[in-house]
């Protein structure tokens, strides 16, 4: 096979169907020694789709938008190829002159590091499922240039891991000319940064996205010291752009939509107050496409407490009760401390006052459970400056809310390139606190408290036959057997080993 000039794809912890339900996907995070290929793979991460000529037929959405500004461009349809992981000797060959691999978390330097530390089994499947594509047997014959982007492209700067290039930020204006500069030859920087582009020159997708995601705008206005989409201005697709990739998405065989943005309910305002006719007429719109089940990614709590009719008119627009069960969207808790929002997120509770954050985070619970809205919150822990009380502050959050059904993810503090504490050294085991371990305990139990309901909802997503949903099940059960010693010696404040 001469190959394709441009192969765009990803190692199998990205490229998968994930039965549907994409939180499986987070299964990436454990070990081989813990989780071995044999139950990872058809269980957590089935592969996606292939076809006869080995291209992938669902794919990340930022690969997606990827491909569609490369031939937007003027690149050749022969010449870019989405290509399946398991059939890369269909894609790569002589020809062969640039490889870009998207991922959103390549050495696992987010969710990992306290599994890692916890469990202490060896690397990730993340981990090694990317070292292993970057050193594939065809990509060490033929030597294309490698080029990784995605959310995740920070975490390879300063790692020696045979990346050519790593790009960060936006791809759609600059990818391609970069693509051209290697293929003349030219010297091309390893560290390459993105121009954001408008809502309007994000391309509609050539193929269909893994989840059926459709991105409705990006950026943030609320610049939290930590996170990264939150340095992108803000900036909404136009609708018909949007309802184009749902058509996309839908044709091909996805049945459920994922509308994405930092803040779903921020779509076509300036960002401080949701614009309720634009958001209602985005959802309404996408319904009448005829999806089975409509979710968001991400909504911003402060945004939710002020528009609490929005959430209710979006759920009844949506059929949450009649045509899905529920819906459900990631969402940042961060900390119970306002003195830590102070310091690192002075925006995060806007318009309200910082003040009242931990309310406005119980407020938006009772209001998600009245709704059927799952939420999947994330925590960060050992932000600089971060005191036993701070975490005490969260912990007592953390406690009244646990009669809610959803997830809770504490995260170590990770330094993120690009980030107003981009320089800051992050925090791992050696500075957790009693109360660290104990919170992350508690969410721990949390969790497991609540495992079993959110199978039994997500299920309505899924793909799997009754086997996979048993042999899910059983190792609900298994989970909270073994995970139990970790989580009582936690709760106690004591490390997990």
């Amino acid at each position: 096979m001469p190959g394709k000039r441009i192969v765009l794809t990803s190692d199998a912890t990205m490229m998968s169907s994930y039965h549907g339900g994409v939180l499986l996907g987070f299964a990436a995070i454990m070990p081989a020694s813990v989780m071995p290929d044999w139950i990872f793979r058809p269980l957590f991460c089935p592969p996606a789709p292939a076809g006869a000529d080995g291209s992938a037929l669902i794919a990340p959405c930022g690969m997606r938008k990827v491909e569609a500004a490369l031939l937007e461009s003027g690149f050749a349809r022969e010449e870019v190829m989405v290509a399946h992981p398991d059939h890369l000797d269909k894609a790569i060959g002589p020809d062969t002159e640039i490889v870009g691999i998207t991922h959103d978390d390549p050495l696992g330097k987010i969710a990992v590091r306290e599994l890692e530390e916890i469990i202490g089994r060896g690397p990730p499947h993340n981990r090694s499922k990317f070292l292993a594509l970057v050193s594939h047997p065809l990509i060490r014959k033929h030597r294309p240039k490698i080029v990784v982007g995605g959310n995740g492209a920070w975490e390879l700067m300063g790692e020696e891991v045979g990346v050519d290039h790593i790009f960060l930020g936006e791809g759609e204006s600059d990818f391609p000319e970069v693509c051209r500069r290697i293929m003349r030859g030219e010297e091309v920087p390893a560290v390459i940064r993105g121009r954001v582009v408008s809502g309007d020159q994000i391309p509609i997708n050539r193929g269909p996205a893994i989840a059926g995601i459709v991105e409705i705008g990006r950026g943030c206005w609320r610049k939290c010291a930590f996170c990264s989409p939150t340095m992108r201005t803000l900036r909404h697709r136009p609708l018909g752009n949007i309802l184009a990739d749902a058509r996309v998405n839908l044709r091909n065989g996805q049945r459920d939509i994922l509308l994405h943005s930092e803040d779903v309910f921020t779509y076509g305002s300036a960002g401080m107050k949701p614009d309720e006719e634009k958001v209602l007429e985005l959802v309404r719109r996408v319904k009448h496409l005829g999806p089975r089940s409509i979710d968001v990614s991400h909504l911003s709590l402060a945004t939710v407490h002020q528009s609490q009719n929005l959430l209710r008119k979006v759920s009844e627009a949506v059929g949450v009760g009649s045509d899905q069960s529920y819906m459900s969207a990631w969402i940042g808790i961060e900390t119970g401390s306002c003195r830590i929002l102070e310091m690192h997120m002075p925006r995060k509770a806007l318009p309200s006052k910082i003040e009242q954050w931990p309310e406005m985070v119980r407020d938006s619970y009772r209001l998600f459970d009245e709704e059927s809205w799952l939420p999947v919150a994330s925590l960060v822990l050992g932000l600089p400056g971060e005191t036993a009380q701070d975490v005490v502050q969260t912990i007592e959050l953390v406690e009244s809310l646990k009669d809610y059904t959803g997830l809770m993810l504490p995260l170590f503090f990770t330094t993120i390139a690009d980030t107003r504490l981009g320089g800051i050294r992050g925090f791992g085991k050696e500075n957790a606190l009693p109360e660290h371990w104990q919170l992350v305990g508690l969410c721990l139990e949390y969790n497991l408290r609540h495992l079993k309901r959110l199978h039994r909802l997500y299920s309505e997503r899924m793909t799997a036959g009754p086997i996979v949903h048993a042999a899910l099940t059983g190792i609900n059960l298994l989970a909270d057997k073994v995970l139990n010693k970790y989580l009582k010696r936690m709760k106690r404040g004591e490390p997990p080993n």
